[in-house]
């Protein structure tokens, strides 16, 4: 027998047995199983999705019988973290989650053409799919990013390939899953920032391999899932710079987006509406502070109340903190106009960086994408008020892809990735066990590094444009 036969039966035994490791695991424990036939569906499911990785990771990188059981066995551990989190449930369930869905199982198809919630159409699709599934809602919305937990693996996989080579590769293929920030984010919270990721890192991909069109196309799908695909848009600018993109892929990623429209506008939505999904979640919600848990640049900023209770902790300490923890300076009419002054500061600093960028643009070659696009993802949530902690998740994976291809900057997902698991305590345990402030230096930390870089890099392109008698 073939190695590639053995290895194929290998991966189907793996399989099988996490199908059945799975099974036994739901329906021991999990509590909205409501028939005899749920676990084993729900585990056919969650088998498909690590059977599905692991057949494609054989594909693209041809492993071995060894390779074939160590990934696999790595891969199983992070699927069972992930089955052991489905009945954690959160706010974000019972307040938004759990109404928008039975909205679309009382309404079907027709319901696409009104506003539910304040997530863009592709995710609604989804919600309307799982409306009409007859597992229980927040398994099928966490199986939803698990599936893309273990696609943006895969893309990973790819980057890393391209930036590091095959040995690094299948380290970070293997590192992804098993991030906490991936796993809290989709198994136990249910938020689907892997989706957008995994788009966001194969247009990453495309664009250094040569293959525009389908680049412009997966941004298109990623700007589809979430706004917060905007911080990568910096590197467009660089791709028109460089002419890897032109007017005929704007026109695919319009193309693209468009055609996510499609099935809202079929059940009755009015172009404008589908089209301003963004405008009304962005400048319709949150007021009473200037960033919610996000560690940025506003955690050195007051908010409108402190609460002193358990999910407080640190606070308690803090001199002139009082019983109630309200700040009397602050209101709810003056907060908003902060946040104003704050976006607009933050458009001003965000013009300063991409003008002086442009104004040297000859000394920022192809080869410092990654650094560019690292610099802007942390960048851009760093300096923008009412940011969520979830938002620097592009940030993460880019900082394990310049990990990869830096060694002497190995310590930058630590940074990174630290400063982002630790902002998602207060959300998920209603504890604050350190000063959120000192997570907001550990991600200065990284953009300082990061642009003393990048600005590296510049100077030593622009001595060698000298060289040649060239200017920047």
């Amino acid at each position: 027998m073939d190695q590639s036969r053995q290895g194929r039966l290998i991966a189907g035994g793996m399989t099988l047995a996490l199908f059945a490791a799975q099974a036994a695991l739901m329906k021991g424990t999990l509590a909205h199983l409501t028939h005899a036939w749920d676990a084993p569906a729900l585990s056919a499911l969650f088998a498909l999705v690590y059977g599905g990785a692991l057949f494609a990771v054989r594909r693209m990188r041809g492993l071995g019988r060894a390779e074939t059981l160590f990934v696999g066995a790595v891969m199983a551990v992070t699927m069972l973290a992930r089955v052991a989190m489905l009945d954690f449930e959160t706010a974000d369930y019972h307040s938004f989650l759990a109404p928008w869905i039975e909205l679309y199982r009382e309404g079907g198809f027709s319901t696409l053409a009104q506003n539910v919630g304040d997530y863009n159409l592709l995710y609604q699709y989804a919600l309307l799919l799982i409306a009409h599934t007859p597992l229980f809602d927040l398994y099928l919305v966490k199986l939803l990013t698990v599936i893309f937990d273990f696609l943006l693996a895969l893309a990973m996989m790819r980057a890393a390939d391209h930036y590091a080579g095959r040995a690094a590769s299948i380290a970070v293929l293997l590192i992804v899953p098993a991030l906490p920030t991936v796993l809290l984010g989709g198994a136990c919270w249910g938020q689907c920032d892997a989706v957008y990721a995994f788009f966001v890192i194969s247009c990453l991909v495309d664009l250094e391999t040569g293959h525009p069109s389908r680049s412009a196309a997966m941004l298109a799908v990623a700007f589809a899932f979430k706004l917060q695909t905007i911080f990568f848009f910096p590197v467009v600018l660089l791709g028109l710079i460089h002419r890897r993109y032109n007017v005929r892929h704007a026109l695919v990623f319009a193309g693209a987006y468009l055609v996510t429209m499609l099935p809202a506008l079929l059940a009755g939505r009015s172009f404008l509406s589908a089209l301003s999904v963004y405008a009304n979640q962005s400048m319709g919600q949150y007021y009473d502070r200037l960033t919610y848990n996000a560690p940025n640049l506003y955690l050195f900023f007051p908010m409108l109340e402190f609460a002193t209770s358990q999910e407080y902790t640190w606070m308690r300490y803090i001199p002139g903190i009082d019983g109630k923890g309200t700040n009397p300076y602050l209101t709810d009419t003056l907060m908003p106009t902060l946040q104003s002054a704050a976006l607009y500061a933050c458009v001003l600093l965000t013009l300063i960086a991409v003008i002086y960028w442009l104004m040297h643009a000859r000394e920022i070659t192809e080869e410092m994408t990654l650094t560019f696009a690292l610099f802007f993802a942390i960048f851009l949530p760093f300096v923008m008020p009412k940011i969520h902690e979830r938002y620097f998740f592009l940030a993460d994976m880019l900082s394990i892809l310049y990990a990869a291809k830096v060694a002497r900057r190995r310590f930058m997902p630590l940074l990174v990735v630290s400063a982002s698991l630790m902002s998602y305590i207060p959300y998920l345990t209603r504890q604050r066990p350190v000063d959120e402030r000192w997570l907001a230096l550990l991600m200065l930390a990284a953009l300082i590094v990061v642009a003393r870089d990048l600005l590296g890099e510049m100077r030593a392109n622009r001595a060698r444009l000298a060289k040649g008698g060239a200017k920047a």
